[in-house]
């Protein structure tokens, strides 16, 4: 088979899930597509306040630096939201390497004032949810569907959230478009499995990027301390980092994952406990 091609949505931020997962797939000498609807990403509402990484020139210099570090990558722009962008991007990567073999759909909107009570929600902001988080995901796997049934094989990973899974208070729009995303995987796994492709969902549980701080007004925030605080909740004594989110999903990408279909992967270092946790002793 030709070296395999990947493409990744939401690519754009710096500190993000998006452009992890496309590294970790690079280094595996699969050429790689990175995608964002804008160059740097959509900030959310704690990166415009800390005005994090303002110099970052996103998937621009995401591809630059795969290609520096001998990968093969191509920066495309598009709204995944919208019909003729998911056909757009989905063919420009598999034009990029003669086919596509891996897709995954990591892209989420922006939070702010989405998480709220849900009696302070914008209803634009509950549309925009669905919009990017549900309708991107569904329109960005019709038009690989396209692709990968030629092809007879491919793999779909859709990035969920531990918030489509457990109770999240003020998240209802978000959680609602994170679960939506998990009954589209089991239910596109079974049209699509006499094809040769798979589709998985991984939920990452608290990682440390912008969107572990749900205050509205961060930039006061000691963003180490914060985390490493919420860290000592957590079994495995520590918040995820982007680079295990890419673990899961380069497993679930790979040729040894060709069994593996429908399924959920829980990336959450054990899950948030209010339980006290046992500590190890100090090493001698």
């Amino acid at each position: 088979m030709s070296p395999r091609v990947a493409l990744v949505t939401g690519c754009g931020k710096a500190d993000g899930i998006g452009q992890a997962i496309a590294r970790n797939l690079a280094a595996k000498e699969i050429s790689v597509v990175v995608a964002d609807r804008q160059a740097a990403g959509i900030p959310n509402h704690a990166q415009a306040a800390r005005d994090q990484h303002s110099d970052w020139q996103g998937v621009d210099a995401l591809a630059q630096q795969i290609q520096d570090a001998g990968g093969r990558a191509l920066a495309v722009l598009g709204d995944i939201s919208e019909p003729e962008d998911a056909d757009r991007l989905i063919a420009e990567a598999a034009d990029f390497g003669g086919r596509l073999d891996i897709l995954v759909n990591n892209a989420a909107a922006p939070q702010g004032l989405d998480r709220q009570d849900i009696e302070e929600i914008p209803l634009e902001l509950w549309d925009q949810q669905m919009q990017v988080n549900l309708r991107g995901t569904y329109l960005m796997s019709r038009a690989a569907v396209r692709v990968m049934r030629r092809q007879r094989y491919g793999r779909i990973v859709n990035i969920s959230s531990m918030a489509g899974v457990d109770a999240a208070p003020h998240s209802t729009a978000y959680s609602a478009s994170k679960a939506g995303v998990l009954g589209l995987t089991r239910s596109l796994a079974m049209d699509v499995g006499p094809w040769g492709v798979t589709v998985n969902a991984v939920c990452p549980g608290l990682i440390g990027t912008s969107r572990a701080f749900l205050r509205q007004n961060p930039a006061d925030l000691d963003v180490d301390s914060y985390l490493a605080s919420r860290g000592r909740k957590i079994p495995v004594g520590r918040v995820g980092t982007p680079e295990d989110v890419a673990a899961a999903v380069s497993y679930l990408s790979s040729e040894q994952a060709g069994y593996v279909t429908a399924q959920t992967l829980i990336v959450d270092g054990g899950g948030l406990t209010p339980f006290p946790l046992a500590q190890p002793d100090e090493p001698a």
